[in-house]
């Protein structure tokens, strides 16, 4: 977390307040799996965990997990400790470090980070230099985990007055014993130079090792970065992965990313132009990572976030969260691509099960006979391809919870494979049907018809529709908002109408278009979308970014649909022939471009 420095200790302090009003951080843009339980730790676990605890570092001794945070309680660093990951209690004030040096502001500490070394435990923080008016980092040292931390340095550990300050240190040990302090030199909040620098340390770990001195290992260079900070490195699957957080902690834009490194000191490349876990529902701002694994091996993300309607101080909290880490293949750049399941608000399993394969490198192409095309490792859990249909099908939605499927037929029929059939609209329409959307946890679903008609089943509520109001082109598509509290209809001629917590950010209504739209895809995070056009065109909405279409080239049969990549890097498109077209991070996986096909391809949903 970034803490602006100031011109004098009146301005620490008056960060300081900030700070103590309260405070978490916390996919990975974060991807949004689904998985059932299997083998782990007993119980379950609800975020948040606890409110007002930002910049978490968790680690674990003796069967007790120890969570050092910034303090909302008077500046001081926080400590939380749980036997289970489900219940966590907060040490008494004034928490961990109870002995703070002269050269710093008292009371000002944030970001902590502690390891073992030895018989020692050290704690690494940033502090504020009354000095040279800088943020630094120092450290503080205790012989138990839980404290209390003492402080009796004479200056700074870390302090780059040249790069404006230092903050958020985080310990990296890797596979052969040499550990490492990782942290970002902090040139302003909005700066674009600011970077994450490597220095390894001294067996101690109370100095760092002779003749070895900083490596810059990441800059700022994306723009959804804002800022990058809170670096961590872990190791996994014979790869070095280093999180970290980007934008701007105080609202939604706040969100966690990763570079792959070949090792401590670099160097290192971030896979994707986009965070991999962020802002998704009730859940604002998630940052502040920090993985660690439990006692059954399971890694887990801890990370902090604001809820939706108290975003900011005061009023707000950044609560601690937790959710699971898996490394996973496909979709990115290799095996051992990090997915973090969530981020969640309900009562989650903590033996979770990770996916064999990233969903977010999965699609699946479906025909008007029903007939169902798999890749990328998405299941085929059957089809209606072969039977004899009331109607044709006309789309297919993806079960987050199950990993299974409905198709959607013409007359409102609903055919469910690997998912649960919770109604259909046939019998009930009044036009044709067009369309189908899921909710997140997959508990329901909408079908959506030419009229504007909507049909809610499941737990998908109602939340309006156009049906009985004149329509310049007809509804074509529907597609849901991340937490299920909205969706939007989208009409032949582009026009855009939004529903519940659905934001409107503009339409192709009323604009001259080549050819018809076909289809619709939402971002992640609810705060976009795009619309195709028959021809490929593509057409983007709020945070949607444009990364190209097949607008302009000759194609052997017009698209019919496109979806996008689950973290919001990129999209699909789809045509009759079954021919796909990828964008951005979303991979190539296979298509039917070229076979020979018993009905033509109506629609694709991601796996």
């Amino acid at each position: 977390m970034t803490a602006r420095t100031g011109a004098s200790s009146v301005a620490a302090r008056a960060r300081r307040l900030v700070l103590a009003a309260a405070t978490v951080a916390g996919a990975l843009g974060i991807l949004t799996v689904a998985a059932p339980a299997t083998a782990g730790l007993p119980g379950a676990y609800v975020n948040p965990l606890t409110a007002d605890a930002p910049d978490p570092t968790v680690v674990s001794s003796g069967g007790v997990y120890y969570a050092f945070t910034t303090g909302g309680n008077g500046g001081h660093i926080q400590l939380f400790t749980s036997s289970d990951l489900s219940h966590w209690t907060r040490a008494p004030w004034p928490g961990a470090l109870t002995q703070e040096p002269s050269w710093a502001e008292p009371g000002l500490e944030w970001a902590p980070s502690v390891a073992q070394f030895g018989s020692t435990w050290v704690m690494y923080y940033a502090t504020f230099d009354i000095t040279t008016q800088t943020e630094c980092i120092s450290i503080a040292t205790s012989p138990s985990v839980g404290g209390p931390y003492h402080d009796t340095s004479s200056g700074p550990f870390v302090c780059q007055p040249g790069h404006s300050g230092d903050l958020d240190p985080a310990v990296y040990t890797g596979p052969d014993g040499a550990s490492y302090l990782m942290w970002k030199s902090n040139p302003g909040l909005f700066s674009p130079s600011a970077q994450i620098w490597s220095q390894r340390l001294a067996p101690s770990g109370l100095a760092f090792a002779p003749g070895r001195g900083a490596v810059p290992l990441l800059r700022q260079d994306q723009g959804w970065e804002t800022t990058i900070e809170n670096p961590q490195m872990v190791s996994a699957d014979g790869r070095d992965y280093l999180f970290y957080s980007g934008g701007f902690w105080m609202d939604s834009s706040y969100a966690i990313g990763y570079a792959l490194c070949a090792g401590p000191t670099g160097p290192c490349t971030k896979p994707y132009d986009h965070p991999v876990v962020r802002s998704a529902g009730s859940v604002v701002g998630p940052g502040g990572n920090w993985a660690f694994s439990d006692s059954s091996g399971q890694w887990w993300m801890a990370y902090a976030a604001w809820t939706a309607g108290a975003v900011g101080y005061p009023g707000g909290a950044r609560s601690l969260r937790i959710d699971p880490l898996c490394f996973v293949a496909g979709g990115g750049p290799g095996p051992g691509d990090p997915v973090v399941v969530g981020p969640t608000t309900t009562a989650q399993s903590l033996s979770p099960s990770c996916p064999a394969v990233d969903p977010n490198g999965q699609y699946r192409l479906v025909a008007s006979d029903g007939g169902l095309f798999a890749y990328g490792g998405a299941p085929f859990d059957g089809s209606t391809g072969g039977q004899s249909l009331p109607a044709p099908v006309v789309g297919a939605a993806t079960d987050p919870a199950t990993g299974g499927y409905w198709e959607v037929g013409l007359a409102g029929h609903v055919y469910p494979f690997g998912a649960p059939f919770d109604g259909q609209a046939a019998g009930l329409v009044h036009s044709f049907v067009t369309g189908i959307a899921a909710t997140p946890d997959g508990g329901g679903y909408w079908e959506v018809g030419a009229d504007g008609s909507v049909y809610a089943f499941g737990d998908a509520a109602y939340l309006g529709g156009m049906a009985g109001t004149p329509l310049n082109s007809p509804i074509i598509a529907i597609a849901a908002t991340p937490d299920g509290g909205g969706y939007w209809l989208v009409a032949a001629d582009g026009g855009i109408f939004a529903f519940g917590d659905a934001g409107y950010f503009g339409s192709m209504g009323g604009r001259p278009l080549n050819q018809r739209i076909v289809g619709m895809a939402a971002m992640p995070d609810g705060g976009g979308y795009y619309l195709v056009a028959a021809d490929g065109g593509i057409f983007a909405f709020g945070d949607a970014p444009f990364r190209g279409s097949t607008g302009g080239m000759t194609l052997n049969r017009p698209i019919v649909g496109m979806a996008t990549e689950g973290a919001g890097g990129g999209y699909w498109l789809v045509a009759a022939d079954g021919g796909v077209f990828a964008y951005g991070s979303a991979p190539f996986l296979g298509s039917t471009g070229g076979t020979t096909l018993n009905r033509p391809v109506v629609a694709m949903t991601p796996g």
